[in-house]
């Protein structure tokens, strides 16, 4: 007897989100499809307009792409075109209050870029709209999807089949439902209802925020370089300044974020002490955006599946990078294997821990780097550790290189933990504190 989980010629998949984890399900259902002669209906419903400046087509993101992601996505034959590619970067400033120190990339293959995820902040003028989140889409429409425009606001089960709603009326009946939804919007809601056991992923809320001035003063002030900051200030974990194109997008992350945060974040006397101070600059535009810190415990069921930010992604860093594995797995699992929650299990689930248990690491990691931060001495030490590493030519530079890969997507964490269980750098961190 066949499996009625399998999908057929002509089956058809409603992928609800059309940002990154939406858009690469969608290009690899298609292409898989085609690669063992099936044809599949794949309708992305996407309300959003990516080309729109400020939050009509923003997707409330810093927009980094790590080297590593942009070489994996080469090789499936997706290449960035330049014009998406804001600005290079090849090294890191690390601030704390006792200095500030450059970190170059540990190898010329680890470099990063900075993207917009729309079409730009809020009243971005002439060129430089280029939308990565578009691009992807507009991708998965020349795989052969449709881009619906609608807003999907219920699904109901009818007989374990999914059935769309928009507005009140009945949209579709789909053979798969992806749900690719965030975790900013109040989409999710509509999952919990179907009542398979699906909750919202635990959040955070971060400060995000576009600061605009002339591409000179960037060059000038910020070059090819995110500035990080691990300063004590209340409430805030880590924030970092990304230098784009005519803008610089500030990002900050910590506990009881709120509006005010970025005003104060800016009005510290060792970040106001790298902002332009001939040229005029101002902040262009801002949110408070929420970050998954915590994956659902049951992200699918039959013929329904939940998939990047609403599932399981990286935790405070390469959310880009997750969209495409996990949006790729949930694709491999639905055309070569099936759609039932049996096939989600055995297929997708593996892929979906592994993340959750790579994120255990980097919560130990960044609770190592809260202590260094608040800890004077400790601080202190780190620092000159750091920047003994940058002095000396032959250095191996471990805690340079595992501060590095803890704020890009080229490395595991539970690899930068590993890393960073070294005996001799521990050593003259604890003796640096003994000398303060």
């Amino acid at each position: 007897m066949a499996d009625p989980y399998v999908l057929e010629n002509g089956s058809e998949i409603a992928v609800i989100g059309g940002g990154p984890t939406g858009s690469f399900f969608s290009i690899f259902a298609l292409k898989m499809a085609k690669m063992i002669g099936k044809e599949l209906n794949v309708t992305i419903y996407e309300p959003k307009d990516f080309t729109k400046d400020g939050p009509r087509g923003c997707n409330r993101c810093g927009g980094l792409i790590s080297e590593l992601l942009v070489q994996t996505l080469a090789v499936e034959g997706i290449n960035l075109p330049e014009t998406l590619v804001q600005r290079g970067i090849n090294s890191y400033r690390l601030y704390t209050d006792h200095g500030n120190v450059f970190i170059g990339t540990p190898s010329h293959e680890k470099t990063i870029a900075t993207v917009y995820r729309g079409g730009g902040p809020k009243g971005i003028i002439g060129k430089g709209k280029e939308s990565f989140d578009r691009f992807l889409l507009d991708l998965a429409v020349s795989e052969g999807a449709i881009h619906n425009p609608l807003k999907i606001d219920r699904i109901e089960y009818n007989n374990i089949r999914p059935v769309l709603f928009a507005k009140g009326q009945r949209i579709q009946e789909p053979d798969l439902a992806v749900g690719a939804i965030g975790v900013k919007s109040r989409t999710y809601k509509i999952f919990e209802d179907m009542g398979f056991g699906y909750r919202r992923p635990e959040t955070v809320t971060a400060a995000i925020a576009e600061i605009s001035t002339h591409s000179s003063a960037i060059t000038e002030y910020f070059g090819n370089s995110v500035h990080l900051f691990l300063l004590p200030i209340k409430g805030v974990k880590f924030a970092a300044m990304i230098p784009k194109g005519t803008y610089v997008t500030v990002c900050i992350l910590g506990k009881d974020i709120v509006v005010n945060t970025v005003n104060n974040f800016l009005d510290n006397r060792v970040v106001k002490s790298i902002l332009p101070k001939t040229e005029t600059y101002k902040v262009n535009c801002r949110c408070l955006p929420k970050m998954n810190v915590r994956a659902p415990k049951i992200p699918f069921n039959h013929r329904v599946i939940l998939c990047g930010d609403a599932g399981s992604t990286r935790l405070f860093k390469d959310g880009l990078g997750a969209a495409y594995i996990m949006g790729k797995a949930a694709a491999k699992t639905a055309v070569f294997h099936g759609v039932s929650k049996q096939h989600f299990q055995k297929e997708y689930y593996p892929v979906y821990r592994n993340i959750i248990i790579d994120n255990k690491f980097g919560k130990v990691l960044f609770a190592v780097t809260d202590a260094f931060k608040v800890h004077k001495a400790l601080n202190k030490s780190m620092f000159r550790v750091v920047q003994k590493e940058q002095l000396e030519p032959s250095s191996q530079k471990i805690l340079s290189s595992v501060l590095w890969d803890m704020f890009t997507g080229n490395e595991l964490y539970k690899d930068i933990f590993r890393r960073a269980m070294n005996f001799p750098m521990f050593f003259d961190i604890f003796k640096g504190c003994i000398r303060i």
